[in-house]
């Protein structure tokens, strides 16, 4: 037992001094994801995060003034893996059709991997985004990856540069929807989220597809 306090007190200390090289930020969005992701949101506190990350319950109080901030980082590392997502899938495709496609059941893919975490980036429990810049930032550049996608699409199409902003909204609708979908099942029909969820997907995008690519969006 001895062994076990000494060794605490030596991870708090050591914690101490890590803080001023930045590293304890980042282990307690590390642990804090983890409880988010093994027992939900109702789990996560800051003390819960600090004893998880074996330091004090007040070490935390240097970056993160309360749950909220803490909410707000571990979302924004969420966004950050959602765009790496998407640009490995994006990476192994060759046309600008399996690209779009690919980053778009990247969405769904991540949301049915991180259900709680997926929740969380789009919760009001972080009512405002642009009050945490780390959070609006990744935010704004994971939707630029599909808003890149929906580009290349439509030019390829010989549809105008200004319908970008119109389909990229259509786009991102139609990712978010079915994901929201196939991971709160509640009011989900049996059909969508049972049977065959990929393929059910796969069915809404080529709708989409096929709607982008075949007249002007008005």
């Amino acid at each position: 037992m001895s062994r076990v306090i000494a060794r605490r007190r030596s991870v708090d200390h050591d914690a101490g001094r890590t803080y001023h090289h930045g590293n304890l930020r980042e282990t307690m969005v590390r642990c804090g994801l983890r409880l988010l992701e093994t027992e939900g949101l109702a789990s996560l506190t800051l003390r819960r995060a600090a004893r998880e990350a074996g330091v004090s319950q007040t070490a935390p109080l240097h970056h993160f003034d309360n749950k909220l901030g803490l909410c707000a980082a571990i979302a924004a590392e969420g966004f950050r893996m959602l765009v790496q997502a998407r640009l490995d899938a994006r990476a192994n495709e060759k046309d600008e059709a399996g690209r779009l496609r690919a980053v778009m059941h990247a969405y769904v893919s991540f949301a049915r991997a991180h259900p709680a975490l997926f929740e969380l980036m789009f919760s009001p429990q972080i009512p405002n985004k642009a009050d945490y810049p780390e959070l609006e930032e990744a935010a704004t550049r994971s939707y630029r990856v599909i808003e890149e996608c929906v580009a290349d699409y439509l030019r390829a199409h010989g549809k105008p540069a200004s319908q970008t902003r119109q389909a990229t909204l259509a786009a991102w609708t139609a990712c978010h929807g079915i994901a929201t979908i196939l991971v709160d099942r509640q009011n989900s029909p049996y059909d969508m989220t049972r049977k065959n969820p990929v393929r059910t997907a796969d069915q809404v995008f080529e709708v989409f597809l096929a709607g982008i690519g075949a007249r002007q969006v008005p």
